[in-house]
């Protein structure tokens, strides 16, 4: 079983070389640093076998298609290493294991060939669920920072054309009829998937138009390509029986996290919630934070 972990960072160099210390050492890692964030001591402290540190860096603006772009980078670095992948994880610098390495590796050799996307299909959901995905967003990608003139124009101009324009959420693209499906931007796909999704990402250019002007189109774009694909069956699908009043957190397959109007940073706090959870892994953890928790998180993922 190899395994490739795709980690995206951008702060906290001391927490992610603790991350990558903590999985399995045969594994590889390909790091992506925010293009935005200085690299150096990224690089300075992750001298780990097996890190990859990828060339095509992103200048990342949240909630944007900025996003899909590192996580089609960071697939295209692994599947271009010249090594096989069974399993691809798009994880954060801020993640952590909370199973052992033994527990992992197991888990996924009993489950080989099932996919850890979660999806959720937003045809014939309510007005409430779909609304924010109906709206055009032009002008996302700019790293213009909340709350400046051009990120209120921007703003502005979505409220404007709300009402005139409605961005389809079952649609064309490039001759393929295509659903759209939300999810979660942390998953695991086996490598078959991960390149029939970034093949899908290179040959279609109207594909990619859709997403571009989306509503945070890291949690929909591998997943609408996922759900609309041979792989489907290999996937978790979310039914509308399923979902009702369902939290972002749920569709996070392998990961806890606990949203409000933000990712909490998590503490020790958090442990009884984390361990019950029975996840994989846990984020957000920060140093000088989550210093305990990690503590006692290790000292339980010990044999």
């Amino acid at each position: 079983m190899k395994i490739a972990f795709l980690i995206s960072a951008y702060t906290d160099p001391a927490h992610l070389k603790r991350f990558i210390d903590s999985l399995p050492e045969e594994s590889h890692f390909f790091i992506h640093v925010d293009r935005g964030a200085d690299e150096t001591p990224f690089r300075q402290l992750m001298t780990q076998p097996h890190v990859h540190f990828i060339d095509n860096r992103v200048r990342v603006m949240w909630g944007s298609y900025t996003q899909v772009q590192f996580q089609m980078e960071l697939i295209r670095a692994a599947l271009g290493s010249g090594e096989t992948f069974d399993y691809l994880f798009m994880l954060s610098a801020q993640d952590y294991p909370v199973w052992s390495n033994a527990r992992i590796m197991a888990h996924l050799e009993a489950n080989k060939g099932k996919n850890y996307l979660m999806g959720m299909c937003l045809v014939g959901r309510p007005h409430a669920e779909t609304f924010e995905y109906t709206r055009y967003r032009f002008l996302n990608n700019y790293p213009w920072k909340y709350g400046t003139l051009k990120s209120k124009c921007r703003v502005a101009l979505r409220k404007v054309l709300t009402p005139f324009l409605k961005k389809p959420i079952d649609f064309m693209a490039d001759g393929r009829h295509y659903r759209l499906y939300k999810g979660s931007d942390y998953f695991a796909l086996t490598g078959e998937l991960a390149a029939y999704v970034l093949k899908t990402y290179d040959d279609s250019p109207q594909l990619r138009r859709y997403f571009k002007n989306g509503f945070a189109p890291s949690e929909t774009f591998t997943h609408t390509v996922a759900f609309n694909s041979p792989f489907a069956d290999s996937c978790i699908l979310f039914t509308p029986q399923q979902v009702s009043g369902i939290r972002l957190e749920d569709l996070t397959p392998l990961t806890y996290i606990e949203y409000g109007a933000k990712i909490k940073e998590l503490t020790e706090d958090d442990y009884d919630a984390i361990i019950q959870s029975d996840k994989m892994l846990c984020r957000k953890c920060v140093t000088g934070i989550s210093d305990e928790l990690l503590r006692r998180i290790d000292a339980q993922r010990e044999p």
